[in-house]
C-alpha cells in the first residue's frame, strides 16, 4: 500500500522549499502495531434451497401447554414450538407458533420463512418473514390466530401445521 503521488515533484527538487540539502533528503516513518481484539465476523451466503416441513397434528384437544417439532432445514436444526391455548401472555385468546434455532455453530442464520396452518375444507392462514436467529432467541407469532378462529378451522381434532424455511446465509465469529 502506498501513495503515487504525495507531493508533485517539482516542489520536492525546488531548493527554496528546503527539502533537499546538498542533493539529499532524509525520509521518516512511524508504525503503530494496534492490538488486535479479535473481534469479527464472517458472512457467509447461502444457495437458496426452500424446506417444507410439514406436522400433522392430532387429538388436540388433549395437548398440553406446549407441544414441538424438530425439523432441519438448510444444514441447522430448527424446532416450531406450537402453544394449543397460548403463550403466557395470550392465554385462551390465541393460538401461538414460534420458530427456533436449535444447536447451530454459526453464531446467526438469516432465514426466510412461511408459517402455515391448513385445516378442514381447505382453509388455510399463513404468515411470512424474514429474520437473523440464533440459537439463543426464537421468532414467534404469539397471535398467530385467535383460538375461536382457529376452532372453525379445526378438520376433527386435527390440523396440518408446515414451516417452509429457506437459509439464506449465515455468519459466524472469526477464528
Amino acid at each position: 500500500m502506498g501513495y503515487s503521488k504525495i507531493y508533485a515533484a517539482q516542489n520536492f527538487i525546488n531548493p527554496s522549499n528546503g527539502y533537499l540539502v546538498d542533493d539529499t533528503c532524509v525520509f521518516g516513518v512511524e508504525v503503530f502495531v494496534a492490538k488486535s481484539l479479535g473481534l469479527g465476523e464472517c458472512l457467509t451466503l447461502k444457495s437458496p434451497n426452500s424446506v417444507c416441513h410439514k406436522w400433522k397434528i392430532s387429538n388436540f384437544s388433549t395437548l398440553g401447554n406446549e407441544h414441538y417439532e424438530s425439523f432441519t432445514a438448510g444444514n441447522h436444526h430448527w424446532r416450531l414450538h406450537l402453544y394449543p391455548r397460548g403463550d403466557q401472555n395470550n392465554r385462551d385468546k390465541n393460538l401461538s407458533i414460534f420458530l427456533c434455532l436449535v444447536h447451530s455453530v454459526d453464531q446467526k442464520v438469516k432465514a426466510t420463512f412461511t408459517i402455515r396452518l391448513k385445516g378442514k375444507a381447505g382453509k388455510t392462514h399463513q404468515m411470512t418473514g424474514g429474520y437473523w436467529f440464533n440459537p439463543t432467541k426464537e421468532w414467534g407469532m404469539p397471535s398467530f390466530l385467535p383460538l375461536s378462529t382457529f376452532y372453525d378451522c379445526l378438520a376433527g381434532d386435527e390440523f396440518l401445521l408446515e414451516a417452509e424455511v429457506e437459509v439464506l446465509g449465515t455468519v459466524s465469529k472469526l477464528p
